[in-house]
């Protein structure tokens, strides 16, 4: 049972959440509102498919929501039992690739989007292609196959119940038998190519040439060895001469190289006696230099110390003097800006304003509240004719009309006045504003002030200590370069006195040199008496090996023209035998295949006979099972069975009227749509059953196309009191209002606003 499914960016769905029941579900709503998208969601979610992405109708980037905005991704979740195990799976399509993931009561079983399939397929017991077939299946109305030519019929329901793959079979193997037929005839033309008397008698030659060819290549092959056996003999006596004249002339460059090198090394020995240099008092001479450095450049460090000392403490003053001098600056300014001003006489002079400025804005109220109690006047004077409104005497019309006057002047002329002295308190509060700014910064800078009062000293004891620390390290200075005189002069003794121990290091081992070489220069003159050869007999033995290897060469460029012949006849020998086996081969190869030709065409008979078996079995099954359903889904008595009658080219639906020789009648000689459609539906049903037995689900595409009011009726009540009783789940897609009426079923309304592109909208009815 499916019990669930959530399509989030689903083609119309932006998200959508959906709860299943047993029995009847029914998605109802206009063309176009999502509710085929549902059933999509559902197979896709089962299988990673549906029939319109399979046929490539649409592409797996077009599942994904694109109006009014284009979605990145789009996801289905489907819940579903089976076995008393709960399975969600959850399939994601995207940019970043398609992903699957299937848990089982809770418990992740699969990730990889091809093994959640094979994993599904294994619980419902069934594949991608038989549910597509059976279960849910592209057609709009339930009497489909009775409309088609009977031999589209035929085919597609031959498709439904795996059949076509017999027929399939059937053309394959017949498309075999002419292509088989089609070689032999090859065969037998290529056959009369060859003549096998003329290859046998050709092949007999070439042998017996071949052979005679071979006793002359070991004659040769012999005397070959032989020839090859005294050209090496003579070639290593040859070339042990040569190496030894050549050993010889090295080891004289040899003792050339060593009796030069010996003269030199002995010159430098007398250039380094003549410079009289004591070994021991040179190596006493450079541990005292060497003590003297280290002294000298300890006392340098301990120098460069306090010269780094002195050196900081200068820096910190100067950095010191700056700031202080930085403060100067910075108090003379000060100084200058509140110079010629008088902090208490600017706080006077600012509060003198401020009650200025607070008597004249008491005046403007008065003004205001006395132009307010004019205007009242007016406003009573106009509105009485004949009274004072303040004096409520009797007012004629000119008396009326001179007060009224009267007062308006008075009012216009205190409207100036109050104008004018708002004016001046606006000036007046500016003023104030500005002599407050001046006055708050004058405190600031006297405050300011207050800070430096101890300035001057600290700048007079700043320059006298800089005064102090310059004088220090310009004396640190003249005292280092005097110290670096005196090291460099130590430098450069110790350098002579490193120079001299070198010196006669260099002379113990010239001479240490000179015996080795002249050891070595005795060793190489006694080798060079010891070899004997001379020119003239390496000149003997390369006359002879030139006269061995020319005969070598004539015996060897025979051998090989014979290799070359024998080759040849080789070459002959194998094509002869070569055309002899492809006759042979094509003769046996033509048996061969027509004994193919008699076993497929068995085969072929076979298969006839195993379809012909396997639809009987099927069809008496689906019909054993209207047999049973016809009762629940027909509760009237004029028609008391129906089955599915397989003709040689046709499937014919029939009723049986239970009267007369014939009771059989095909239903499309009924009248009454509904009736058609109960048959057709019983069918459906059956069909379902018998091909998955274990799997009770019906998915109606409009059931109800071209069905009238009674057939409607009729279809509303079997689908609401008998079918819950057979299939275990049914789902109805349709724009019929009508299927509301179902008993017990649940109903969703599909709504959308197709002129906008509004997402789909689902409700429960």
């Amino acid at each position: 049972m499916i019990d669930s499914l959530e399509i989030t960016n689903w083609k119309t769905h932006k998200k959508t959440t959906l709860r299943f029941q047993k029995g009847v579900n029914v998605l109802i709503g206009i063309m176009g509102a999502g509710k085929s998208s549902v059933v999509d969601a559902i197979t896709f979610g089962l299988f990673g498919t549906f029939p319109a992405l399979t046929s490539k109708k649409i592409t797996i980037s077009g599942l994904i929501t694109n109006r009014p905005s284009r979605e990145t991704d789009a996801e289905v979740k489907l819940g579903f039992m089976v076995d008393n195990d709960n399975y969600t799976v959850t399939r994601r399509i995207g940019e970043g690739g398609n992903s699957a993931r299937l848990d089982r009561n809770g418990s992740h079983v699969q990730t990889q989007p091809t093994k959640v399939t094979e994993e599904i397929e294994g619980a419902l017991k069934i594949d991608y292609d038989t549910f597509s077939r059976v279960v849910y299946a592209e057609q709009n109305r339930l009497d489909y196959f009775l409309d088609l030519p009977k031999g589209e019929r035929k085919r597609q329901i031959d498709h439904m119940l795996g059949l076509d793959t017999f027929a399939t079979a059937e053309e394959n193997t017949t498309t075999l038998i002419n292509s088989i037929k089609s070689t032999i005839s090859s065969d037998e033309s290529s056959m009369q190519q060859f003549d096998p008397k003329e290859i046998k008698a050709q092949l007999e030659k070439s042998i017996g040439d071949r052979d005679a060819a071979l006793a002359e290549k070991v004659r040769l092959a012999k005397q070959e060895t032989e020839l090859k056996s005294g050209v090496e003999l003579t070639r290593k006596e040859y070339e042990l001469v040569k190496k030894q004249l050549s050993q010889k002339k090295a080891l004289s460059e040899e003792a050339t190289k060593l009796e030069s090198r010996i003269s030199t090394i002995s010159d430098e020995i007398k250039k380094i006696e003549s410079m009289k240099i004591d070994a021991e008092k040179a190596s006493d001479n450079l541990k005292k230099q060497e003590a003297l450095e280290k002294q000298a450049l300890k006392r340098i460090e301990e120098f460069r110390k306090k010269e780094r000392e002195v050196n900081k403490k200068l820096s910190d003053a100067e950095s010191d003097l700056e700031s202080n001098l930085k403060r100067e600056k910075e108090r003379d300014r000060l100084a200058r800006e509140i110079r010629d001003k008088d902090e208490s006489g600017t706080k006077k002079e600012l509060d003198r304003a401020q009650a200025e400025l607070q008597i004249l804005t008491r005046e403007i109220g008065l003004k205001k509240g006395k132009s307010s109690e004019l205007e009242s006047q007016l406003r009573e004077l106009e509105k009485h004719i004949s009274k004072c409104p303040i004096c409520d005497r009797e007012l004629d019309e000119d008396t009326k009309n001179r007060l009224v006057g009267g007062k308006r002047s008075m009012t216009e002329a205190l409207a100036k006045e109050i104008k004018r002295s708002e004016q001046e308190a606006s000036e007046m509060a500016s003023a104030i504003k500005k002599m407050t700014e001046e006055h708050n910064a004058l405190v600031l800078a006297s405050k300011k002030l207050s800070e430096f009062k101890d300035l001057d000293g600290l700048l007079e004891l700043g320059r006298k200590a800089c005064a102090e620390l310059k004088g220090q390290a310009d004396a640190l200075q003249k005292d280092s370069e005097n110290i670096s005189k005196d090291y460099n002069s130590l430098k450069d003794a110790l350098a002579k006195a490193r120079a001299d121990v070198q010196t006669a290091e260099r002379k113990k081992s010239y001479e240490a040199e000179v015996k080795e070489a002249s050891e070595r220069l005795a060793l190489k003159r006694k080798e060079i008496d010891g070899i004997k050869a001379d020119e003239k007999s390496l000149y003997s033995m390369q006359e002879r090996l030139t006269g061995q290897s020319s005969l070598l060469s004539e015996v060897s460029s025979r051998l090989e023209s014979g290799q070359k012949y024998i080759a040849s006849l080789e070459s002959q020998i194998r094509e002869k035998e070569k055309q002899a086996a492809e006759y042979m081969k094509i003769e046996k190869g033509i048996e061969r295949k027509r004994a193919q030709i008699n076993n497929l065409n068995k085969f072929k008979l076979a298969l006839l006979d195993t379809e012909a078996f396997l639809r009987n079995r099927l069809v008496s099954s689906i019909n054993g099972t209207m047999q049973e359903l016809w009762p629940k889904l027909y509760p009237y008595g004029d028609y008391q069975g129906i089955r599915l009658n397989a003709k040689k080219d046709d499937y014919l639906l029939e009723v049986d009227t239970g009267s007369g020789e014939e009771p059989w009648i095909t239903v499309d000689g009924i009248a009454s749509g509904g009736e058609r459609s109960i048959g057709c539906l019983a069918m459906r049903i059956a069909l379902a059953m018998v091909v998955v037995p274990n799997l009770k689900w019906l998915i109606l595409d409009e059931p109800t196309h071209n069905l009238d009011s009674t057939g409607i009726s009729k279809l509303i009540e079997i689908l609401g009191d008998s079918l819950p009783g057979v299939v275990e789940q049914i789902f109805i897609i349709t724009h019929d209002d009508n299927l509301k009426q179902i008993a017990s079923a649940r109903v969703y309304q599909f709504e959308r606003d197709k002129g906008v592109n509004a997402p789909t909208s689902v409700s429960v009815v």
